[in-house]
């Protein structure tokens, strides 16, 4: 699981022959084991817009970085720093799932890149619309990258890269959103004696592995991906294994260590592919708890996938709480030569839980993922990936999968119809358990940003962390009669809030009411409930056709329907739904029905669907000290990159939007952040303005605004 030049167009066999040509040693199971410094190894431009000259971007972190580690010292770290708290997950209900004879004992870790392969452009958001970005944490638990970043003044033509690379706090953001934990990286081999890691303080504390707790508590993430792969020495590999030790026992309850099938307790690189005696010393070891899981290597079979279990039940251990099958996605594509059904046996309970590395591939292995015109093959690959080959979680299931001999090289990677996809075996989460959920359909990027309904800015732009809760089931649609259903996608041409809304769209008649199941939830009414629906037709001034429907606890096989009713003449419609009437009642699902009485082409936006409690709702306190830090005008005087910060509320707030007053009176967004600082890259000065004045608003979670707290750029 080497690290990848920063040109994401050269490919992973690229890359391998790349550095065998280099003289750097290629190891088992394809990966790149860097174990020196690659002289002469010239790194390609890295796709995405061009840095600005004080562009925040996320570095890398080597034994004297770690050791000396604090936040003050620390370039950009108030920058990337997580403050989205870990979301807990309701209760499985299996009638409501998409398959719901799947159990849920079997976790997924999701090891994917999250900065775009990038080396120095690892930016936390970015003007860039054409970016990967998850649109399906439902179906994991552990969330990691790998790939590594340079330390802090590292060469760009030989860079240096650290032992440990943060996430990008935006994905964190939207995992622990999710409930989903997000785990930071750690690789070796790296410049420099890896004893310089392990030094222990006279107490016996060891000074790294504080300074990881501490990071991970700044940074906001949940523990750390352990990837030692290449060979150590006796002594070093005793060491390590008291350094985690160490770091497993002074760790928040919050935390998962997960080792890779890598080095023995000795300290030789071999990778078991199953879970043995000898890699599971690095969970137990003397009687002493390790890491928490270990990511096994990917070339397991039938008598693998059994002797892990075995081993794991031997030694008094939860397989599903110790054993990550791994499935290598980035290389093989749709088409890994590790049978997943050896794991999750059809009609069977899971052995394990499951590893999948590369799931970046539906982006990256897109070869138009640089334009913005032709992201949707993406979005088909990832619901291929994840819903499986008919983009839909209860049809899943592969028709040309024949288990192959692994060469080492792909074998037709781009056939999803050789994909079960992850629906298949893994059944859906959600956090949607208390009042109140609100959801704008907003998946953390645009081609424009629009507020109330009204386009404020055509600029593109990308943050994973503004991304909101998205539909549980995508797409979940079923036909009320003998017609086929309507389609169902993103339409990132129109929104109501951020970038994008829920279109569903088609020709609607009598034959083909359309159902389309959402979200998953737990919501328990108490009275005086009530949900919102946002949305605009192209057909106003009539009736919409447009139903809530409910799904209660108590009867999971029917539908409660709420009309929306009519449209407004122009513009978008808000309706109002009380839920009173069901007090006493726990929501088990939402969907929408659209339906109408003669045949005829319908297109319904979805902008937002919320579900609020009871009351009148109170609007966050105006934020305080919002301070202009710096200003960096560009060489025109017609532009500059601004820091902001203000005091942030860790309680009622979720999230803050930053606006530019125009000189008309409208808003113009420049960012959406949950946190207490921002980095606008590109303030467009106004004609010869002296100043120009920025507001924030706090936003609560049911979407109620503060008032704002302004701000002024001077341009003199």
């Amino acid at each position: 699981m080497a690290e990848r030049p920063a040109a994401a167009r050269v490919d992973r066999r690229a890359f391998i022959r790349m550095l065998g040509a280099a003289g750097v040693a290629v190891g088992l199971a394809g990966t790149a084991t860097l174990a020196g410094p690659m002289a002469g190894v010239a790194f390609a431009a890295e796709e995405g817009r061009t840095r600005a000259p004080h562009q925040p971007y996320l570095h890398g972190y080597n034994a004297a970085g770690l050791k000396s580690w604090t936040p003050d010292g620390d370039p950009y770290a108030k920058y990337f720093r997580s403050r989205v708290p870990l979301a807990t997950r309701i209760a499985p209900f299996t009638a409501t799932q998409a398959k719901p004879a799947l159990a849920s004992k079997a976790q997924v870790m999701n090891m994917s890149y999250d900065y775009d392969n990038a080396f120095f452009t690892a930016y936390r958001y970015n003007d860039q619309f054409a970016r990967r970005l998850m649109r399906f944490w439902q179906y994991s638990d552990l969330y990691s990258s790998w790939h590594g970043m340079p330390v802090w003044g590292s060469s760009t033509s030989d860079p240096e890269h650290g032992l440990i690379n943060l996430p990008n706090p935006a994905y964190t953001d939207a995992a622990h959103r999710n409930g989903v934990k997000s785990l930071a990286g750690w690789f070796w081999p790296r410049n420099g004696a890896f004893s310089a890691y392990l030094e222990q303080r006279p107490d016996g504390s060891f000074i790294v592995a504080d300074k990881l707790i501490e990071m991970a508590d700044y940074f906001g993430f949940d523990g750390y991906f352990i990837n030692q792969e290449a060979s150590v020495s006796q002594a070093d590999a005793t060491q390590l294994m008291a350094f985690l030790k160490y770091l497993r026992a002074k760790a928040p309850a919050r935390f998962h260590l997960q080792w890779y099938d890598t080095i023995t307790t000795g300290g030789q690189l071999q990778y078991q592919n199953q879970f043995n005696d000898v890699n599971a010393a690095w969970v137990q070891h003397d009687g002493r708890p390790v890491n928490h899981s270990v990511f096994v290597n990917y070339a397991w079979n039938a008598s693998r996938v059994a002797s892990s279990v075995a081993t794991a039940k031997r030694l008094g251990m939860a397989a599903h709480d110790v054993v990550y099958l791994g499935t290598e996605n980035e290389k093989y594509g749709f088409n890994p030569p590790y049978d997943p059904r050896l794991v999750f046996p059809e009609g069977g309970d899971a052995q394990t839980s499951w590893a999948l590395f590369g799931t970046h591939m539906a982006w990256a292995n897109n070869p138009d993922r640089e334009d913005p015109d032709k992201q949707q093959n993406t979005f088909v690959r990832e619901r291929r990936y994840w819903s499986g080959p008919n983009e839909d979680p209860t049809r899943t299931g592969r028709t040309e999968y024949v288990p192959w001999t692994d060469n080492g090289r792909p074998n037709d990677p781009d056939n999803h119809r050789k994909w079960d996809g992850v629906a298949h075996y893994i059944a859906e989460r959600s956090v949607i358990g208390a009042f109140p959920f609100v959801t704008r359909f907003n998946t953390g990027h645009g081609r424009a940003f629009f507020l109330d309904g009204v386009q404020r800015s055509d600029r593109e732009w990308n943050n994973a962390g503004s991304q909101d809760l998205l539909p549980t089931w995508q797409w979940w649609t079923a036909s009320g009669g003998s017609g086929a259903p309507l389609s169902v996608d993103y339409d990132h041409t129109t929104a109501y809030d951020g970038g994008c809304s829920l279109l569903i769209s088609g020709t609607l008649g009598p034959a083909n009411p359309t159902t389309v199941r959402l979200f998953k939830t737990q919501l328990r009414v108490g009275g005086g409930e009530s949900a919102r629906l946002v949305f605009r037709t192209d057909r106003p001034g009539q009736q919409s056709g447009l139903e809530l429907g409910l799904v209660f606890q108590d009867a999971p096989a029917d539908f409660v329907w709420l009309p929306a009713g009519k449209t407004a003449a122009s513009g978008w419609t808000t309706a109002g739904l009380p839920l009173t009437a069901y007090a006493g009642r726990t929501i088990a699902a939402i969907a929408v029905r659209v339906s109408a009485d003669a045949a005829a082409s319908y297109r319904l936006n979805l902008g937002e669907l919320a579900l609020l409690p009871a009351g009148t709702p109170a609007a966050p306190a105006r934020p305080a000290r919002f301070t202009v830090d710096q200003v960096h005008p560009n060489a025109a005087g017609n532009g500059a990159e601004v820091f902001l910060s203000w005091d942030f509320a860790a309680q009622g707030v979720w999230y803050y939007d930053i606006w530019r007053q125009r000189a008309d009176g409208t808003p113009e967004p420049l960012g959406r952040v949950c946190d207490g600082v921002y980095y606008v890259k590109s303030l467009t000065r106004q004609g010869s303005e002296a100043g120009s004045t920025l507001s924030l608003v706090a936003v609560a979670p049911d979407g109620t605004r503060s008032a704002p707290a302004t701000a002024r750029v001077d341009w003199a």
